[in-house]
């Protein structure tokens, strides 16, 4: 399957890394993936990586192959290699993300994000809908303050 409009891991990686920090969501599984013992089984690792984390990344490296980086695991140095086939979402601090669905393991779950879908409301509150809104978003009209005489 082609998604020709969708930017490559490295493009998307990249242009998300210049946003802030940015998370690699990839099976450790994978031949070629180089992580901490402890985390080689997951087949859901999220790795983060920024210019300007607390604690910085000395030798970030990003190459048509994959991400190499000497990263912290509870305070300890540890490098880590994580080729391209591995990953299957990139996301930001932002909360802008790119998906390879094609590329995620079958027996994970990830949860699809929510679809917003908007409506436009007229300008003038006394024109008409094409559809009603709903009652969370209707137009509450509220009576003027009104001050009262108490004896």
């Amino acid at each position: 399957m082609s998604f020709p409009e969708r930017p490559t891991k490295q493009q998307a990686f990249l242009a998300l890394l210049k946003r802030g920090w940015t998370s690699l969501h990839l099976d450790a599984r994978q031949t070629g993936v180089v992580v901490p013992q402890s985390f080689r089984a997951e087949p859901h690792l999220v790795l983060q990586y920024g210019y300007d984390l607390p604690i910085l990344i000395p030798d970030l490296e990003v190459d048509d192959r994959g991400v190499r980086a000497t990263l912290s695991f509870s305070r300890s140095a540890q490098t880590t290699v994580v080729p391209w086939s591995a990953v299957y979402v990139i996301s930001c601090i932002d909360g802008a993300e790119v998906r390879y669905t094609e590329d995620i393991p079958e027996d994970i779950l990830i949860a699809e994000p929510p679809v917003r879908r908007l409506q436009s409301v007229p300008a003038h509150p006394e024109a008409e809908l094409a559809e009603p809104l709903p009652e969370s978003l209707a137009i509450r009209r509220r009576r003027r303050p009104q001050l009262r005489l108490v004896k």
